[in-house]
C-alpha cells in the first residue's frame, strides 16, 4: 500500500521517523518534488495612483 503524506511539522516528521526504526512503515524521501520557480522570472505586480492635488487631513484620518 502506498501513501503520499505532506508532513508540516518536525515532531510529525520525528514520529515517523521512530516507526520507520520500529520496521512499522518505510520512508521513501525524493520522489515527486514540486517544481521550483526558475530565477529571473518571478512577476511583480504594481499598482500607480496619481496623488497630484492630494493633501492629508491628520484629523479625519484621526477620526476613522
Amino acid at each position: 500500500m502506498t501513501i503520499t503524506i505532506e508532513v508540516f511539522d518536525n515532531h510529525a516528521l520525528n514520529l515517523l521517523k521512530e516507526l520507520e526504526e520500529l520496521k512499522v512503515i518505510r520512508l521513501i524521501t525524493g520522489g515527486d518534488k514540486k517544481p521550483k520557480a526558475e530565477k529571473g522570472k518571478k512577476q511583480f505586480k504594481a499598482i500607480n495612483l496619481d496623488t497630484r492635488g492630494f493633501k492629508f487631513n491628520r484629523e479625519e484620518a484621526n477620526e476613522r
